[in-house]
C-alpha cells in the first residue's frame, strides 16, 4: 500500500503538519536486502484485522518505537458528502477525548483519496468476536466489563457527546495480563 497523492496531510495531538512527497509516500525500504513493506507515514502495516464497506482495519508497528496500533483506512471517494461530514465529525470528537476505557486516536493522515486513522490497538478485539469464540462470560466479568463500558459512556455524557450506535459488534477491549 502507497499514499498515492504527491501531498499529504499528517494530523497529529492538534497539530497540522503538510509535507511534499513523492507519489511513492510511505513505502520504503530500510535496507537494500529487505523487500519493501507497505507503510502509512511513520508505521509498517503488517496485517488486516477488520473490514466494513468503506474501511478497513490494519494492524500495523510504529517504525521507531515499535508500538503496536490500530491503523483505520477510509477510501474517501466512496462517501458522499453527509457521510464524509460524519466522519470528520467523529474524528474531531476522537481528538478530545482521554479515557482508560476509550480507544485513543493518536494520529491523523490523510491524503486526496484516503483518511488514514491511527488509534490505540485493542488487542482483546470485540467484545462480541470474544463471545463467539469463548461463549458467555462468567457473572464477575461480565460486570467488570459493563463497568467499563458505562464508565466511558457517562465520561462521553459529561461531555455532551452521545455514542448513537452502541453494540456489542463495536466494543473493544484490551486483554490485561
Amino acid at each position: 500500500m502507497s499514499v498515492s497523492s504527491s501531498q499529504h496531510t499528517s494530523h497529529s495531538n492538534g497539530r497540522q503538519e503538510i509535507s511534499a512527497r513523492s507519489a511513492r509516500t510511505g513505502v520504503r525500504s530500510r535496507s537494500a536486502e529487505e523487500p519493501q513493506q507497505p507503510h502509512v507515514g511513520n508505521y509498517r502495516l503488517l496485517k488486516t484485522i477488520g473490514k466494513g464497506n468503506f474501511a478497513k482495519v490494519k494492524l500495523a508497528r510504529h517504525i521507531l518505537t515499535g508500538r503496536e496500533v490500530a491503523i483505520k483506512i477510509i477510501d474517501k471517494t466512496q462517501l458522499n458528502p453527509n457521510s464524509l461530514q460524519k466522519l470528520f465529525r467523529e474524528v474531531r470528537i476522537m481528538k478530545i477525548l482521554n479515557h482508560p476505557n476509550i480507544v485513543k486516536l493518536f494520529e491523523v493522515i490523510e491524503t486526496e483519496r484516503t483518511l488514514y486513522l491511527v488509534m490505540e490497538y485493542a488487542s482483546g478485539g470485540e467484545v462480541f468476536d470474544y463471545l463467539v469464540a469463548h461463549g458467555r462470560m462468567k457473572e464477575k466479568e461480565a460486570r467488570a466489563k459493563f463497568r467499563q463500558i458505562v464508565s466511558a459512556v457517562q465520561y462521553c455524557h459529561q461531555k455532551h457527546i452521545v455514542h448513537r450506535d452502541l453494540k456489542v459488534k463495536l466494543n473493544s477491549f484490551d486483554v490485561v495480563y
